[in-house]
């Protein structure tokens, strides 16, 4: 194992860069037995064994760990801990590539809405706007702002909405909205600086998922919400506007955000426009430098993008050039395409791994009442989740599984192109706060036991139980260039194909129809479908189930 260790008066310094084989594991795990404090770098290494994270959250009071891998950084954070971030890029500046934008307001910013969405030009980004708004009110914001907009569709907010571009989305009254994986959700956590919706929630969704893609506006309003968010924007590298309080009749919300002094600028309406409207215009790459750079990394790395959505990719990419800001587009494809560390990032970047545990509860409702029970006449069942990511949903079926009998004799085979993702999925370790909304999904879906009773209880996360584990078996598949890989009577692909091109999809239901037994399920994701191929039969549209003709 490449590591490092330090004897210092009061600490043992350890460099981690490798750590994958068990004898490594096993020698690093004696190592912090020792009783001392520790200070852990592990470099470009993008994800942890379980029992390593496991053992480092018994010893938090006394190590202290550092990462150069965003990745990982991520992974952790969401588990509770604390680290430190060494970025990889010496490089790199803060900078705006405007895809997604950001509004936020109280108490006279309805006008401020207007100014900003009637000089909006033609553009393909997405905006999101937050207005404070009684819980019990009914919202004519999204219908005010269309009327002031030729450019842009303006909708209400709706959870498991698809985030289109040239949208703009309004939070409705009485409901947060956040992000994830280019969805919408909409939740009923309580009151944030006594608002619901909250700037300050919105802001930080958007910002950790869209970084330095992301331009926030804050304008007029009482109170401070929003102030609270604007550190973790610095941090994500978004930028950030706040409106100059001389304009404004209530100037509270924008004291107290520039008293945090994070933020980039103070601008006049006018000046806020003008801003906007060079970030829009503002462009790095054509779709042709991009195709050719996606057969280069084809060559050289083996992953093929170039069967995706080229504006899904473009965004992507998009955010992470202003990353590494290079001069033009040839200097960044030489440092993508000689420094495979940076290529993984990017992969990461573009490879989309947003899930929950029973997500759309009301298709694991039908999943357990319906099409899981007609599986109990084989001898052994096997289920394919095609493009897995961290794993909620193999387990979600795997808890189904058990509560009808089932699992002893079912084999699930989860897949995705990410070899990352996949051994998050293998390790099973879950945030207590993202269990909280896993637990609402289980009883939404049907479930009728102990949901806590299918987790191992570790404090600040939860891990998925072994005799859950034990039925599935993660691997690495790509559905644009690999094979079948067995007959199956279910297969789950939520959410994947609508990132790629007609003649991929195409592709991918062939081999699909291939892998199903006769009259095997299919169940896709709900904003797909399959329309009009004759190889399926729909069970049911609306939540987009599937059955296979002979």
């Amino acid at each position: 194992m490449n590591m490092i260790a330090q004897e210092f008066e009061d600490k043992t310094k350890v460099i981690i860069e490798e750590l994958d084989k068990p004898s490594q594991i096993k020698e690093f795990l004696n190592l912090l037995d020792k009783e001392s404090f520790f200070e852990i770098s592990f470099l470009n290494i993008q994800m942890l064994p379980k029992e390593v994270v496991i053992k480092l959250n018994k010893l938090k009071n006394k190590v202290s760990i550092f990462t150069n891998e965003s990745t990982l950084k991520s992974y952790l954070m969401n588990l509770g801990f604390e680290l430190h971030f060494k970025d990889n890029y010496s490089n790199k500046v803060k900078s705006l590539n405007l895809e997604y934008l950001t509004i936020g307001g109280s108490a006279g910013s309805l006008k401020k809405f207007i100014a900003i969405i009637k000089e909006l030009p033609k553009s393909e980004i997405s905006v999101f706007i937050v207005m404070h708004q009684k819980a019990d009110s009914i919202s004519s914001l999204s219908t005010i702002l269309q009327s002031h907009t030729e450019h842009y569709k303006v909708v209400e907010a709706k959870s498991d909405m698809k985030i289109e571009p040239a949208t703009i989305y309004t939070a409705p009254p009485g409901r947060h909205m956040i992000v994830a994986g280019g969805f919408i959700f909409l939740t009923d956590e309580a009151k944030r600086n006594f608002s619901k919706p909250s700037i300050s929630t919105t802001f930080e969704s958007l910002s950790n998922e869209y970084k330095n893609t992301l331009l926030a506006v804050l304008v007029c309003g009482y109170g401070a919400d929003g102030s609270d968010s604007l550190e973790l924007l610095e941090k994500n590298g978004s930028t950030i506007i706040i409106e100059t309080p001389i304009e404004c009749k209530a100037t509270p919300m924008l004291d107290n955000a520039i008293k945090t002094e994070k933020y980039d600028h103070i601008f006049s309406m006018e000046e806020i426009n003008e801003y906007i409207l060079r970030s829009i215009e503002n462009d790095f790459f054509t779709n042709e430098d991009l195709e050719k750079f996606l057969i280069k990394i084809y060559k050289i790395y083996g992953y093929d993008y170039t069967g995706y959505s080229l504006s899904h990719v473009r965004r992507r990419v998009h955010l992470f050039y202003s990353t590494l800001r290079p001069k033009n587009f040839m200097e960044f494809e030489k440092i993508v395409l000689t420094n495979k560390s940076i290529f993984k990032d990017l992969f990461l970047n573009i490879s989309v791994n947003i899930t929950t545990f029973f997500r759309n509860p009301e298709v694991f409702k039908i999943l357990k009442k319906e099409i899981l029970p007609k599986l109990d006449s084989f001898m052994d069942i096997k289920i394919w989740c095609a493009g897995c990511s961290s794993g909620e949903e193999p387990y979600s079926i795997a808890i189904f599984l058990k509560e009808l009998g089932l699992l002893d004799k079912s084999l699930i085979y989860a897949t995705d192109i990410n070899d990352v993702i996949l051994k998050n999925a293998k390790n099973g370790l879950y945030s207590k706060e993202n269990y909280n909304l896993f637990l609402k999904h289980y009883y939404q879906a049907g479930g009728d036991e102990s949901f806590s009773k299918y987790f191992d209880d570790h404090d600040d996360f939860v891990e998925i139980n072994n005799d859950l584990k034990e039925r599935i078996l993660f691997f690495r598949h790509n559905l644009a260039l690999d094979a079948k890989i067995n007959d199956f009577q279910l297969i789950f692909c939520r959410n994947v194909i609508i990132y790629f091109d007609t003649e991929l999809k195409e592709k991918i239901f062939k081999l699909f129809k291939n892998s199903l037994d006769n009259y095997g399920f299919l169940v896709l994701g709900e904003s797909e479908s399959l329309e009009n191929n004759n190889h399926y039969k729909a069970i049911d549209k609306i939540n987009k189930i599937y059955k296979r003709k002979k």
